[in-house]
């Protein structure tokens, strides 16, 4: 039941497989309330976290993530989605929070902050977290990290895009190829409440459609507000559609699902270091670690007895 996809495993689940009592134990399990940002989690017995929810898609390790210049400059997502503006005034607000804000307010203010050096508190801070930023700086009494964005080495122009799992074997956190390349790796985002019941990044878990019926090992590569977000490889993946190592703007929400119709697994796996240069055994990993927690047999069990959100 399994097939392979430029060069990556995915795994197509039976339509119906027969119910029996061995199989529902292999996902007994208790309903949490609100754990992971959703209304309703369950909990595996082996100590796993299962979910309904969306799949939105994390653009963050692609090096043509984000730009000064955004789309003009070839950027997947606009830089709003990268900060949070902290003002000389004691006010703050995060760059996303509306579509005037983004394009509007937000860059307003991160043009006048850049031209001041991002550093001066009578103006303002960025608190960069979609980018890779260094240092910080008092603004109104409040301690801003991470505030002077980073540039790519490359000549690009492009702002570092970084992931919380990375290459540790490349120092330099200002190295893109340390991060996990949204591209080409299926990964998952996970809340601070799932990685405090002890899923860790770079450990493993599945995603899988209803709808589409395919199911796919991924790798926990980055942190975020809740269930619901994976790479861009995840994605399409799940969607059924090829990997890329290039998409235009037009294909970057390929594989978005806006209805909770897609059931998350974080398996309570040991981590696993992340090779960079090897992103075929993080794949493989992935893979062999669906293998080993049941497979298709249980991940049906799971569509059955997890509660729907």
């Amino acid at each position: 039941m399994s097939r392979i996809s430029t060069g990556l495993v995915t795994c197509a689940l039976a339509s119906a497989l027969a119910p029996s009592s061995a199989t529902a134990a292999d996902c007994a399990g208790a309903a949490s309330s609100g754990l992971g940002g959703v209304d309703r989690a369950w909990v595996l017995s082996d100590g796993g976290i299962a979910a309904f929810a969306k799949m939105n898609i994390n653009i963050d390790g692609y090096r043509r993530a984000y730009h000064p210049k955004n789309a003009d400059a070839g950027a997947l997502i606009h830089l709003c989605n990268a900060g949070k503006v902290f003002l000389a005034d004691g006010t703050s607000y995060h760059g996303s929070e509306s579509n005037s804000s983004c394009t509007g307010r937000f860059m307003s203010d991160v043009a006048r902050i850049g031209a001041a050096g991002w550093k001066d508190a009578s103006v303002g801070a960025v608190s960069w977290y979609g980018i890779l930023g260094n240092e910080s700086v008092r603004v109104a009494g409040r301690t801003v990290a991470s505030v002077v964005p980073v540039v790519q080495a490359d000549g690009s122009g492009f702002y570092v895009s970084p992931t919380a799992l990375a290459d540790s074997s490349i120092p330099d956190r200002a190295d893109q190829t340390r991060y996990v390349n949204a591209l080409r790796v299926p990964a998952a985002v996970a809340p601070s409440s799932v990685l405090s019941r002890g899923i860790s990044m770079g450990s493993f878990g599945v995603a899988y459609d209803l709808n589409k019926k395919i199911a796919v090992p991924f790798v926990v590569g980055d942190a975020g507000p809740r269930i619901g977000e994976g790479s861009v490889a995840l994605a399409r993946l799940v969607a059924g559609q090829p990997l890329r190592d290039d998409i235009p703007r037009s294909e970057r929400f390929v594989g978005q699902v806006d209805r909770p119709n897609v059931l998350w697994v974080f398996f309570k796996t040991p981590a696993e270091k992340y090779d960079s240069k090897n992103e075929g055994a993080t794949v493989e990993k992935a893979k062999a670690a669906y293998s080993a927690w049941g497979g298709d047999e249980r991940l049906s069990a799971c569509a059955r007895a997890v509660p729907r959100n």
